[in-house]
């Protein structure tokens, strides 16, 4: 008896420990493609929408990032979601450009063709989708190219 309450227990707990990474492997398929700019408001600054439009973000299926400016790459590195926490969250690892070896902490929300996050480089990942004068926040929104 106690043999097979062992082997249930382990099995509940595969199965549960198994969940976050196959809910965050669908959304990699969600996230998955090329994303334009079409707003961004950085510490509380909107960025004119002429330059905004210059920029797009390509995910892979497993995290790997770029974003590129007017067809040149500014910036690239992986990144963990977890789309069980409410709101979700993304962690971009930045390993190429000119944030290389820093993090940059968000939250996301996809909406069919539309991704948007806010997040922070070296401090505390926000909690709403704000980007106010003095928060160092920089909110993003993308439409799917």
């Amino acid at each position: 008896m106690t043999k097979w309450l062992i082997v249930t227990l382990l099995s509940i707990v595969i199965v549960a420990a198994a969940k976050p990474g196959q809910d965050a492997s669908a959304e990699w398929k969600k996230l998955a493609g090329t994303w334009r700019l079409i707003d961004e408001i950085d510490d509380g600054t909107r960025t004119p929408a002429g330059l905004a439009k210059k920029d797009k973000l390509t995910f892979d299926l497993i995290g790997a990032w770029k974003v590129e400016s007017d067809g040149k790459i500014v910036g690239e590195g992986t990144a963990t979601i977890d789309p069980t926490k409410k709101p979700k969250t993304i962690d971009y690892t930045i390993t190429k450009g000119e944030a290389a070896g820093t993090k940059f902490l968000a939250i996301y929300e996809l909406d069919g063709d539309v991704f948007r996050h806010c997040g922070i480089l070296n401090g505390a990942r926000p909690s709403k989708f704000l980007s106010e004068p003095g928060s160092k926040q920089i909110l993003t929104v993308f439409r799917r190219q």
